[in-house]
């Protein structure tokens, strides 16, 4: 049980200064940009901001102050008295309102960074991405050098500490911040904060772990990093199908190639004939019925040209476009209506040396009489 001491240590003042005043520099850089103000001015700004926050001064006071046998802890008052000075010490100014909502901004993440935080060195890991953060917001050489003093001071400051005294100071920035319990619809709408203002420790969404492995780098920015993901890999879901059907590639790196003429063509015919087996009323689709001996065959229709090919009788007399006149349609038209099978002449049988019957085979008799009479 953590003693009442140990939440009361003042020399976490530096620690709650430096990361509520980097959240404050968070909030104001996604204002600044979401109300299009111009990047001259919105530099200007954070440069400001951060130069008065990272004084090195202001910093020193803070960490020498703590140190002192009467020292206090700041108290809710004068560090948002402080950090309303640090916020309106550029050309930015602020409303009641305005510093209101800012306040709860600032001090709700900061807690729910704390809040998934586990031991002492994870307070000097968020107050160093914060850092981190700041200084790739708008980057100068002036506030790079600051960034980096202030994360030396601290690391020296840190490093004084005994065990207990880092225990202390994490504690007592935790135990800081219990008094506000205000609803963020950021955290609400990323599934960090329950309707009543709780934290929700384990979340089933798979960013969240890469959240909690980056607690305190800017939030804003990553969680619009996170809707994009999200909005790529939806519509890459809708998408895929949609390519999958159309035999179109799905990988981004994989360029399209043209379209062969020749084997379109080829496809086109192949997919016609499988999808004609869908109108069974079409010739297409039934085999050539003929009667031999009194036994009826069936021959499919992919197999005429074959057989027209192999008959050199047939290819040497006519061409293989033209189609004779079928005597047997003018035969026994009664029996042909009633559905009966009607017996083909034998001129357009083959030779009965096993060869199939054919609706066009002519013999040599008949060849030789066309030519006689031409």
């Amino acid at each position: 049980m953590t003693s009442l001491s140990q939440q009361c240590n003042p020399r976490a003042n530096v620690f709650l200064m430096v990361n509520l005043g980097c959240e404050m520099l968070y909030v104001i850089d996604q204002r600044l940009k979401a109300q299009q103000i111009c990047e001259e001015k919105s530099t200007q700004v954070i440069h400001d901001v951060t130069v008065v926050l990272l004084e090195p001064k202001f910093i020193d006071s803070l960490i020498v102050g703590s140190t002192h046998n009467n020292s206090q802890l700041l108290t809710v008052d004068h560090c948002k008295y402080m950090l309303n000075d640090i916020a309106t010490s550029s050309i930015m100014r602020l409303d009641k309102s305005s510093m209101d909502k800012l306040w709860n901004l600032m001090t709700m993440i900061y807690k729910w960074q704390l809040y998934i935080s586990k031991n002492p060195q994870d307070l000097l890991d968020i107050t160093f991405r914060h850092l981190d953060a700041i200084s790739r917001l708008r980057p100068d050489a002036q506030r790079t050098m600051l960034v980096d003093f202030t994360k030396n001071v601290l690391l020296d400051f840190w490093n004084v500490l005994s065990d207990d005294g880092q225990w202390g100071v994490y504690q007592t920035n935790k135990a800081w911040l219990q008094c506000f319990n205000t609803k963020i619809s950021l955290l609400i709408r990323l599934g960090f904060q329950s309707l009543d203002g709780t934290f929700v420790r384990a979340v089933e969404a798979s960013y969240y772990k890469e959240f909690v492995e980056s607690v305190g780098e800017n939030v804003y920015v990553k969680s619009v990093e996170n809707a994009e993901t999200l909005r790529k890999e939806t519509t890459r879901q809708n998408v895929d199908p949609l390519a999958e059907l159309l035999n179109l590639p799905q990988n981004d790196n994989e360029d399209l190639q043209p379209i062969d003429a020749h084997s379109f063509q080829k496809q086109f015919e192949q997919n016609l004939q499988q999808c004609n087996i869908l109108f069974f009323d079409l010739d297409v689709n039934e085999a050539t019925t003929t009667n031999s001996g009194g036994v009826e065959r069936k021959h499919a229709p992919d197999t005429v040209e074959k057989d027209f090919a192999s008959d050199s009788d047939f290819v040497g007399a006519i061409g293989s476009s033209e189609i004779l006149p079928d005597s047997s349609s003018m035969l026994a038209p009664k029996r042909r209506a009633q559905g009966e099978f009607v017996q083909l002449p034998a001129v357009y049988n083959r030779n009965a040396d096993g060869g199939r019957a054919g609706a066009l085979g002519l013999n040599r008799d008949l060849l030789d009489l066309y030519s006689q009479i031409l």
